[in-house]
């Protein structure tokens, strides 16, 4: 079912994260180096946010939306980073790319009542290595805590920020098919051979979106379920992405992963030109807004 998404993924495995982690982006020169006290102590405090623990009641609660869960493991260290507004600012930059990359269309996240992200955080059961131990199966250990904690609206998609270690990628979706709703950023996944995933900072809210804005919106449209074997210039070698431009959202392949378009040429998953005999095309998503109906607009 697609609604018009179906809430089905596939798994982003290693070489992509690590590809563009490895692309130099724990060398961006906006990376705040200073520790408390630290920097330009003329600037005020960033926003600080009431924690939450439960999801908290929605601004649309009739739409298909993403959750954000800030997730630590039982042993991880707390950073804070739904309190200190460091996520809702990554998801801002991410969804202001989106906007630009897809010609209109941003991603609806779960907002509370009064507007604001709404962002949960879970400490979770297990230890960091318990979880890592899972090899390429830490988001299924990870979701299945995810939901036994309650987190499991059917209309929801859940992007978790997860405060630990993966070890062999910075970033996860569920296989096309499984109906999983949840993907999952490994902020502190250190992959052998490759700089530390958390190297890459996390944007502001009024700064260019980087690997990890990007990686989100990646993932949230793996869980849509994206991208189909349809799609002309889908990589057989790499499941659930092309591979004919390394400026596209979904991309995956032997080329540097710098996104600046989702489907630029509007004819693997996204826009006018998708084949017909695919089930699904984004531009339609009950997760996407502004809504068109049914219509696609001219010379989209």
């Amino acid at each position: 079912r697609e609604v018009t998404a179906t809430r089905t993924s596939t798994v982003l495995l290693s070489l992509l994260a690590i590809t563009a982690c490895g692309g130099g982006g724990g060398n961006n020169s906006s990376t705040n180096t200073a520790g408390p006290g630290g920097g330009d102590t003329s600037s005020p405090p960033p926003p600080r946010f009431a924690r939450q623990t439960t999801d908290q009641p929605d601004l649309f609660p009739d739409e298909y939306q993403v959750h954000v869960i800030y997730a630590v493991p039982q042993d991880g260290e707390d950073n804070e980073l739904d309190v200190d507004g460091l996520i809702a600012g990554s998801i801002a930059a991410s969804n202001a790319f989106f906007l630009t990359a897809s010609g209109g269309k941003s991603i609806r996240y779960d907002l509370t009542t009064d507007g604001e992200l709404d962002v949960t955080f879970v400490r979770l059961p297990g230890l960091d290595a318990e979880y890592a131990a899972n090899g390429f199966f830490v988001r299924e250990a990870v979701q299945a805590d995810i939901l036994a904690a309650g987190f499991n609206d059917p209309r929801k998609i859940y992007l978790v920020y997860y405060d630990g270690n993966h070890g062999k990628t910075c970033g996860d979706a569920p296989p096309l098919g499984t109906g999983d709703p949840v993907v999952a950023l490994y902020l502190q996944s250190v992959v052998p051979g490759f700089p530390p995933c958390g190297s890459n900072p996390l944007a502001a809210e009024n700064e260019p979106a980087g690997y990890w804005e990007w990686t989100a919106a990646h993932e949230v449209v793996h869980a849509l379920g994206y991208v189909d074997t349809c799609a002309p210039n889908y990589n057989a070698n790499r499941p659930a992405h092309v591979g004919d431009d390394p400026s596209d959202l979904m991309y995956a392949g032997p080329a540097a992963w710098r996104p600046t378009t989702v489907d630029p040429g509007q004819d693997d998953y996204y826009g006018a030109n998708v084949p017909a005999d695919c089930v699904r095309n984004l531009f339609f998503s009950a997760f996407l807004e502004p809504r068109d109906g049914d219509q696609l607009p001219p010379n989209f």
